[in-house]
């Protein structure tokens, strides 16, 4: 435990799992060094190198994307012309005229945030993803919404003004832009090393305020019954073979019955946390 990075350990020390998960959101001052997650200039690198490529990255204002070709450019790689770079110069420019700058899935290509993404995953039965928001001063990224999964975001660099509106009685945990921005509830602002919880399906919006805004976001997606319905067919696959062992000259409807039955026995006894286990495993296998 004393190893773990102090994100990690939030989720023990805020009982994170009991007093928050899914039912309302948490705000924890000063609760994460960011010293050691990401920087302004190492975005700016990134930038200047000419690395950096869509979808990995994109820009928005006010939940509208720029045409690709507004900010991207086409590179001579091996011979062969690849679009889809980062053009330095269009990104500023849009970056300069209030666009939020976002970059995905950083886990694949940011070795500390993959480090700690992976160090969080190990403690919540989920698929994490890891985004980072670059905004400039008093702009907003993104309408009003609702994310489809749990949201752990830590405040970076400058601050970002946080509304979180009221929610209907039974919350809608797909994401969406239908949100009642007249139903405003609470406002809050983060500052460097500031923590949010957002259950998911929990409406909200952010806008920079003071100086450049940077933020990471981890999403936390947890298997739905969907993806427990295909665990549990998995793990029954794996041993369907036996149902016609001793019975090879048994009929196809013979063979029908013989599998509903021990369909329905395995329903009843699948242990439920290796059900949850073998959803969370392929969730993070079809992404990785």
């Amino acid at each position: 435990m004393g190893t773990e990075h102090p994100l990690t350990r939030l989720i023990d020390e805020k009982d994170l799992l009991g007093t928050y998960w899914n039912k309302k959101h948490g705000l924890f001052k000063q609760a994460c060094p960011v010293d050691d997650l990401i920087h302004e200039s190492d975005i700016q690198d990134m930038l200047d190198t000419g690395l950096l490529r869509w979808p990995y990255f994109t820009l928005l204002k006010e939940g509208q994307q720029p045409e690709i070709l507004a900010f991207t450019k086409t590179r001579n790689v091996a011979g062969t012309p690849v679009p889809g770079f980062a053009d330095a110069a269009k990104v500023r420019s849009l970056l300069a005229a209030g666009a939020t700058m976002k970059m995905n899935q950083l886990e694949d290509w940011h070795r500390p945030l993959g480090t700690l993404m992976r160090e969080i995953e190990a403690r919540l039965p989920a698929e994490l993803k890891t985004y980072v928001f670059y905004t400039p001063r008093d702009n907003t990224g993104m309408l009003p919404h609702r994310d489809g999964s749990h949201v752990l975001a830590v405040q970076v660099a400058g601050a970002k003004e946080w509304r979180i509106y009221d929610e209907p009685r039974e919350i809608d945990s797909r994401s969406g832009l239908d949100v009642d921005v007249d139903s405003h509830a609470h406002s809050f602002v983060m500052e460097p090393g500031d923590v949010l919880y957002l259950p998911h399906g929990m409406p909200h919006v952010a806008t920079a305020r003071e100086g450049t805004s940077l933020h990471v976001t981890f999403t936390i997606t947890e298997p739905t019954p969907r993806d427990l319905i295909e665990s549990l067919m998995t793990l029954f696959a794996q041993g369907c073979d036996r149902v016609r062992e001793g019975n090879w000259r048994a009929t196809l409807e013979e063979t029908a019955d013989a599998v509903t039955k021990a369909l329905l026995d395995h329903v009843s006894s699948v242990d439920a946390q290796l059900l949850v286990d073998t959803a969370v495993a392929t969730m993070r296998d079809r992404t990785a």
